[in-house]
């Protein structure tokens, strides 16, 4: 491995000899200030400002923005363009959620309101099981001692 530390040093070399190749495989990194074509190129400078004049302000409504614009024969998105489609598909789906909250009785046999019943029941007799194997009384015995601690009936 050598040592790219200022341009004198134009890059760093690493030789790595892989298990399955008896050739050795060689990792070039370029140093920034390095020359070569592997640097990247510089940004041209903005064009120097003229006389314009001020620019005219019309009232009319903004245009809608391009769904693909072309730029060196490449196919773009506009950023405008996805920030209108994202709008569009929030309102979509605020609706949506709201014609689905609106829909049906809340009352009744909802697929939501079934299962919370049967999670209740499985509550249920799994702790009436437990009460059974803790106490020794069956179920019919726990509901008689039930109301009977309760004061609703007096089955001694």
């Amino acid at each position: 491995m050598s040592v790219a530390s200022s341009s004198t040093f134009p890059c760093i070399k690493f030789q790595n000899y892989p298990s399955y190749s008896t050739k050795p495989i060689i990792l070039t990194i370029r140093n920034s200030q390095a020359e070569g074509p592997i640097r990247r190129p510089v940004a041209p400078s903005p064009p120097k400002p003229s006389n314009i004049p001020p620019p005219i302000i019309t009232t009319t409504a903004p245009p809608k923005p391009v769904a693909v614009t072309t730029s060196e024969g490449k196919n773009v998105i506009t950023l405008e363009f996805q920030r209108q489609k994202a709008k569009e598909l929030q309102g979509y789906f605020k609706q949506k959620k709201l014609e689905e909250a609106n829909q049906g009785p809340f009352f009744g046999f909802i697929a939501k309101n079934e299962i919370s019943n049967g999670r209740w029941a499985m509550f249920g007799f799994a702790v009436g099981m437990l009460t059974e194997y803790a106490t020794g009384s069956d179920f019919v015995d726990q509901v008689k001692i039930l109301l009977s601690n309760f004061g609703i009936v007096d089955l001694e």
